[in-house]
């Protein structure tokens, strides 16, 4: 179902959006846009959005383990050059 007709954002886009991280409607404006142009969705959204985090995912109870920890891998180290006086494209007006 579209809950942004404006945006073209379904409910199902709205819960990716929730289950990658958005809590708020300004995550959801940041991501889609909603709410800009004639704003009608803002309220059913805000609804919408409320009733899906008061109800844990799945997801999100089926793994309760805590994320592990990736080592960081240093980056080769690359010499710097410093940059050309005057770059191949550069015009004189």
């Amino acid at each position: 179902m579209y809950l942004c007709i404006c945006k073209s954002v379904s409910d199902q886009q709205i819960r990716e959006a929730v289950e990658l991280g958005a809590r708020t409607i300004g995550d959801l404006n940041i991501r889609f846009g909603i709410g800009v142009e004639c704003g009608k969705c803002t309220d059913s959204i805000r609804e919408f959005l409320e009733r899906h985090l008061a109800t844990p995912s799945p997801a999100s109870t089926a793994n309760s383990a805590p994320p592990t920890v990736m080592e960081a891998v240093p980056l080769p180290h690359k010499s710097i050059e410093p940059a050309p006086e005057r770059a191949w494209f550069a015009i004189d007006l």
